[in-house]
């Protein structure tokens, strides 16, 4: 596990494709579940500030593998800690992570 994800908490994991994130990358974030959790699911992302800057519904888990949804994007615009929630919408599988983003260089 990268350490630009930290806190990973739940059934379903938070994997950042960009490593190291800083301010002004296109962060993208995939999931993994070691459970066959059933779509759909819904992603929430906030700011350091607290700012929710991404919520929508996903019809299928983005893992990152051929065939699957592509994967969350989404610039970071401060550095700070990101708060990643997903869970099945109509279910009892979630997952909770951080997002560390450093200053740009």
């Amino acid at each position: 596990m990268s350490r630009t994800i930290t806190d990973n908490v739940g059934e379903i994991e938070t994997i950042c494709k960009t490593d190291p994130a800083r301010v002004g990358d296109l962060v993208k974030l995939v999931f993994r579940s070691d459970d066959d959790a059933d779509p759909p699911f819904n992603v929430r992302i906030k700011s350091p500030s607290g700012k929710v800057i991404i919520e929508r519904v996903l019809r299928d888990l983005p893992t990152g593998k051929p065939q699957s949804a592509p994967p969350i994007e989404f610039t970071a615009s401060a550095p700070g800690a990101y708060k990643i929630e997903i869970w099945q919408l109509y279910g009892k599988i979630r997952g909770n992570a951080v997002l560390n983003v450093i200053p740009a260089m």
